[in-house]
């Protein structure tokens, strides 16, 4: 899973992530000693899934999920007597832990195959999972297997915040588990010893784990894609000589007393070409606080309560309100739209697809107004409906639509399965129009 900024804003999300440390209170500095931070994610045959908010993104409306509330989230507990202590068993602590990992495996909508392979923390026995956003970015299907057990679940998406790197998933069927322990991240200090467990290298079984100390506090990081350049901010981290690996993203961090203080996120070598190796992770307190949000249906601008409904166009990054001038400005900026499907689809192609790459539209539809058209993903509700590469949105159930970013902020009330009258139109100056059975959008 990687981000893409070559032009359109696609319905998706991030994957594997690289680039400098926030230079520890410093503006970021690119190759500084070296260290290259990138997310402790495994991603398989990876195709391109975009940044951006995508149509139909972002509900921040309540919506609590069916038999979910806030008080099926743990809250932080006083670190236990010896969780702080210079001694820590390995064996004694991933025994306490283990039976309340999973791996996690995600298969990305719109990416040609791809997936990403990750972890996950059970924190309550119906089987509430936590793990990193990023794991799940852009996901169609999400499958979760005990590590102890080997039984494999479907995940739900119950909801997530991007900002922050943190997903909240219900394993479906899921009862009687055993949910790790979880400890106070407020009172971790430096030289706690540590240990991180993860699905290192994506291989599944038994997890791999390995030991260390909390050697910083409160880092603030700049994950950057490698092949874009494109960044993220990650505040408050925990810093820790453990070494997490690729596929230990979302995995837990415990202490001596076998209780989680944070989730495993990300690494960076500590020098060009150096073995040694720096671990990041979210405190367990703020991933915590987040699910209970997202249990309460407390949507805001950054969590996203459920999945939300999806259209399934692209469109340009711009604020203009002229589509060619939004098509001029697409071309600036890379030459072409790359996004969730891969690429942006020419009149006459059809839907999209995500080994595709297409250059801007050049016909666009004779209109002032409006938000442009890049492409079609196949098998969405505007694929369905006929909408292609260089048509012009105009109205969504009578309301105006002046820019790209209007369709966004108009789509982003909408929940999957709901019916909405879109208005276009075509490169002929046809003018149409529609009623559209919205999808679920891919987790971003």
């Amino acid at each position: 899973m990687q981000q893409d900024e070559t032009g359109s804003e696609p319905l998706g999300g991030y994957g594997e992530w690289g680039g400098p440390p926030g230079g520890y209170g410093q503006p970021p500095r690119r190759r500084r000693r070296g260290r290259f931070i990138v997310y402790a994610l495994v991603a398989v045959l990876a195709a391109g899934l975009g940044a951006g908010a995508g149509v139909g993104l972002n509900s921040g409306g309540r919506n609590s999920s069916p038999g979910i509330s806030s008080g099926n989230v743990p809250g932080p507990r006083g670190n236990a007597p010896g969780g702080g202590s210079s001694a820590l068993s390995q064996q004694s602590v991933a025994a306490k832990i283990e039976p309340g990992v999973v791996d996690i495996n995600a298969a990305i909508q719109y990416s040609g195959g791809a997936s990403s392979e990750g972890t996950g923390m059970v924190i309550n026995t119906a089987g509430l999972v936590l793990t990193n956003n990023h794991v799940i970015n852009g996901a169609r299907l999400i499958r979760a297997t005990l590590v102890t057990t080997g039984k494999t679940y479907t995940a739900r998406v119950v909801g997530y915040d991007a900002a922050q790197d943190v997903a909240l998933l219900q394993l479906q069927g899921a009862s009687r588990l055993k949910a790790v322990t979880v400890g106070n991240s407020s009172q971790v200090t430096l030289g706690t010893p540590v240990l991180a467990i993860g699905n290192a290298g994506g291989r599944g079984g038994p997890p791999a784990v390995t030991s260390g100390i909390i050697n910083s506090l409160d880092r603030t990081i700049n994950p950057t894609d490698e092949s874009t350049g494109a960044t993220e901010t990650l505040h408050g981290m925990l810093q820790t000589s453990a070494e997490i690996v690729s596929g230990d993203s979302g995995g837990p961090l415990a202490n001596a007393a076998g209780q989680v203080i944070g989730m495993d996120t990300a690494n960076a070598s500590v020098s060009q070409g150096s073995s040694a190796v720096l671990g990041y992770a979210i405190p367990i307190n703020r991933a915590l606080s987040i699910a209970r949000q997202i249990t309460a249906g407390q949507g805001s601008p950054t969590i996203q309560v459920g999945v939300p409904g999806f259209l399934g166009v692209l469109v340009p990054q711009s604020t203009s309100a002229n589509p060619r001038q939004q098509a001029q400005q697409q071309r600036q900026r890379g030459g072409g739209s790359s996004g969730s499907a891969g690429g942006q689809g020419a009149r006459g192609q059809g839907c999209v697809s995500s080994d595709t790459e297409t250059p801007a539209p050049s016909a666009i539809a004779p209109v002032s107004t409006g938000a442009l058209v890049d492409g079609v993903l196949c098998g969405t509700a505007a694929a369905t409906a006929g909408l292609a590469s260089g048509d012009v949105i105009t109205t969504v159930n009578g309301q105006a639509i002046t820019t790209p970013g209007s369709l966004t902020m108009t789509m982003s009330k909408f929940r999957p399965g709901t019916q909405v009258r879109i208005g276009w139109v075509n490169t002929s100056g046809q003018q149409k129009a529609g009623t559209m059975t919205l999808g679920a959008a891919p987790a971003r």
